[in-house]
């Protein structure tokens, strides 16, 4: 007699799951290749420092437009094409980027490729957490998130060897064709079987079961069944998340993901260029930025592993005291790039470990019926700390302030952050009691 094998992992789930973080790895280049490119453009165009960082803001200000505006609508015409047209997007902003003849054109592309990203990001996570199942769905979406901060290490590289065959130019160029060497793989990947049970196509089940037995699972005889009053209802969702229960939460998570956000994209937007006006060499700078997204892997792997016996709210808040010492230590060398290295390393590691602990603490504070619509809230608005993170740093720089001062200052949304998620540790903990 046959069994239902939702609790293997499958070639085909294997395949899957590397194509989607191989996409994750793209998102990372296409937003933060600009980061290692900053100083040889400011060059270039004679830009000051408060133009760069809002050069370096466009990117993520356009995320967060993607992330509010278009990926909603992958519920209604599916991920795949959502998906698509993000890739799209973003393809045809790295290509604007490439000819651009002005810094207000640069700004232009850039929006447009975050625009794109933005869209892409739900659909990945959602592919991912279905496709892998329940037993392996925690370390799928581990190694997918991998991605994101994999791909913007590997572009450090990538920058350095297109700089030295070309100029800033072709980085974008190569960004343009890496996006769209993707839509034909894209294409090939499955749609999400949750969409395709709601979505009325007359051969839904037939697709559904076609992925089901590529994923070593038992046929099903119908659709299952799935809420449709929840598009009907999406405003009284939104409204739940601010009833006497869950406001208090709501807030604190919100709060949270700002602060976090708006440091974690100072140092990934920033930290070649500070490392550069310090007086260390390109390289030397490059290299720094590098080390804050690799190491960065190690933080993200660790809340994956500890999770069963460590709360991530827990976790994240004491990751973000260590970051706020370590800003404070950062700032006050200056001259010693071995010590500099090894604090940044170390900074790399707490600050994505907090990012990917506040993805994991989210879904405890709300019952499931508006789980997503909080999550979906949290990381939409959060990307508002994404863009004033890089672009502050910029008006501070022109105003006067050194590299050193910056990092230091950086450490006061850290420690606040941490706070905060302290307080979400003791709600999070309020409401298992209550369950």
């Amino acid at each position: 007699m046959k069994t239902d094998q939702a609790n293997s992992f499958s070639p085909y789930q294997l395949v899957t799951l590397f194509a989607l973080t191989c996409l994750n790895m793209q998102d990372g280049f296409d937003i933060l290749a600009i980061s290692y490119a900053a100083n040889v453009i400011a060059e270039d165009w004679g830009i000051n420092r408060a133009s760069l960082g809002i050069v370096l803001s466009a990117g993520l200000f356009g995320m967060m437009l993607g992330a509010m505006i278009l990926s909603p609508f992958a519920d209604k015409i599916g991920r795949k094409p959502i998906t698509i047209l993000g890739l799209a997007l973003s393809g045809a902003g790295m290509l604007v980027a490439t000819f651009s003849p002005s810094i207000s054109v640069l700004m232009f592309g850039r929006v447009l490729t975050g625009l794109g990203v933005g869209a892409i990001l739900a659909s990945l996570n959602t592919l991912v957490a279905e496709l892998a199942g329940e037993r392996y769905r925690g370390q799928a979406i581990a190694i997918f998130q991998l991605g994101f901060p994999l791909g913007a290490f590997l572009s450090g590289f990538v920058v350095a060897w297109l700089l030295d065959i070309g100029t800033w130019r072709h980085i974008f160029a190569f960004g343009a064709l890496t996006s769209f060497l993707f839509i034909p793989i894209v294409a090939a990947l499955p749609e999400s079987m949750d969409y395709l049970a709601k979505s009325g196509r007359p051969d839904a089940l037939l697709q559904i079961n076609r992925i089901r037995a590529k994923l070593r699972r038992l046929p099903l005889k119908v659709l299952p069944t799935t809420k449709n009053s929840t598009a009907h209802h999406a405003t009284a969702a939104i409204k739940s998340l601010f009833t006497h229960e869950h406001r208090r939460r709501t807030l604190l998570i919100w709060t949270a993901f700002f602060l976090v956000l708006t440091t974690l994209y100072f140092l990934l937007s920033w930290t070649p260029k500070l490392l550069i006006d310090s007086g260390f060499s390109d390289s030397q700078g490059n290299q720094g930025g590098r080390l804050i997204n690799l190491v960065g892997m190690g933080g993200i792997i660790l809340v994956a592993l500890v999770s069963r016996w460590i709360r991530p709210s827990a976790l994240t808040s004491i990751y973000l005291i260590v970051l706020s010492i370590l800003l404070v230590a950062f700032g006050s060398l200056t001259t010693n790039y071995m010590g500099m290295l090894i604090i940044i390393g170390a900074i790399g590691f707490v600050i994505h470990g907090s990012m990917i602990g506040l993805y994991a603490t989210t879904p405890a504070l709300y019952p499931p019926e508006i789980r997503a619509t909080g999550m979906g809230w949290a990381i939409g608005l959060s990307r508002f700390g994404a863009v004033i993170g890089p672009a502050s740093a910029g008006f501070l720089l022109e105003l006067g302030w050194s590299p050193q001062q910056l990092f230091q200052a950086y450490a006061i949304p850290a420690i606040l952050g941490s706070m905060i998620v302290f307080a979400l540790w003791r709600e999070e903990r309020k409401r298992m009691a209550n369950d």
